[in-house]
């Protein structure tokens, strides 16, 4: 079914993996369990324009879709007399995240959901690949007919049950020791990232690679973290100011660049969500502490679980919050300030979450 092209290991950098055809060949074997939830590749050819293209099976729709539905509306400005109008397309929760997070079906669906993610995050980890670029839009959903096996896009209705199976796709960004070193030269750039999924070691240091591979490998373990709360949230914008806070903060950073500015909206928003700040230790974490309002130091409040808690029920548009304390915690875990403190994907897998 599958054939691998030899162009992975000629050109390694394009996915940014060495030897992503013992992937493939192994998953045909029948191999381990999280292959399965990596996106299959079908073949490689070289364009007449010497661009090489890379070919993967179409396995179905991007989580994203799933979760969110674009609404076009009418957006009028202007007086009586100057009167502008224009269609903006507004993006909102889909009616299947309503159900995802309102249904004990639901709830298990994305428990199931997230430890696919991470079954597939533990066979790259296992060959010391970092993804570097997990998200809704690089997950791939399909729902598998339980009779047939055949995999559909469409969201199944209650009255015929289908497993949901997800694959993860794009690894254009990812790095391992062999592109580390033959193929990045300075090291892997910003640009390859997507900023909100972007742990703090790699928005706040450039040579954040230089690490250990392990602790490297704690980038996609902060991300799995951002993408839980996303589907909690049902936004993209999971570290998203209030209006208020963010006009207090502009206050102070008159004059600053918009890359910076945005770091400083960033930053605060880790201390509201209590994610923990540079020489504060994880033992910590569960005290409570008081700082200056500035925004420059610490939040003033408890971060406790109590109040972690309520910090995302405040956020949740459906004004739920964690389903239960195993999903806050697996949260807390995985959006930890220092990578090293952060669980290993083998550790995430064998969460009380997961078995609640």
């Amino acid at each position: 079914m599958t054939r691998v092209g030899v162009s992975f290991l000629a050109y390694p950098n394009l996915f940014g993996i060495k030897g992503l055809d013992f992937f493939y060949t192994k998953e045909v074997i029948g191999g381990e369990e999280g292959l399965k939830h990596i996106a299959r590749f079908v073949e490689s050819f070289v364009s007449k324009s010497n661009e090489i293209w890379l070919v993967f099976q179409n396995e179905g729709v991007s989580l994203s879709k799933m979760v969110y539905t674009a609404e076009e509306t009418r957006d009028i400005t202007g007086d009586m007399r100057e009167e502008k109008s224009r269609y903006v397309q507004v993006v909102r929760p889909s009616k299947w995240w309503y159900w995802l997070r309102t249904t004990d079906l639901g709830q298990k669906q994305m428990q199931d959901l997230l430890y696919q993610l991470l079954t597939a995050v533990k066979a790259c980890h296992d060959r010391n690949i970092t993804h570097r670029d997990i998200k809704p839009e690089n997950m791939i959903i399909c729902f598998e007919d339980i009779e047939t096996g055949r995999c559909s896009r469409e969201i199944p209705s209650e009255e015929k049950k289908k497993n949901l199976h997800m694959r993860l796709i794009d690894f254009g960004s990812a790095i391992d020791d062999f592109t580390m070193k033959h193929l990045y030269g300075n090291g892997p750039t910003r640009s390859e990232q997507t900023f909100e999924y972007t742990p703090p070691e790699a928005l706040l240091n450039n040579n954040w690679f230089r690490m250990p591979n392990d602790v490297r490998m704690k980038y996609d373990m902060w991300s799995i973290g951002v993408v839980m709360l996303e589907l909690m949230l049902g936004s993209p914008h999971v570290f998203q100011l209030s209006s208020r806070t963010r006009a207090l903060l502009d206050q102070q950073l008159e004059g600053w660049g918009e890359s910076t500015r945005e770091l400083a909206y960033k930053l605060r928003s880790y201390m509201e969500l209590c994610i923990l700040i540079p020489g504060i230790s994880s033992q910590h974490h569960q005290g409570s502490y008081a700082f200056d309002h500035s925004g420059a130091s610490p939040a003033s409040w408890k971060c406790s679980e109590e109040s972690f808690s309520q910090q995302v029920k405040m956020r949740d548009p459906l004004n739920l919050g964690f389903s239960n304390i195993q999903a806050l915690r697996l949260v807390r875990q995985l959006l930890v300030w220092h990578p090293e403190d952060r669980l290993t994907v083998d550790e995430a897998l064998s969460h009380p979450y997961f078995k609640s």
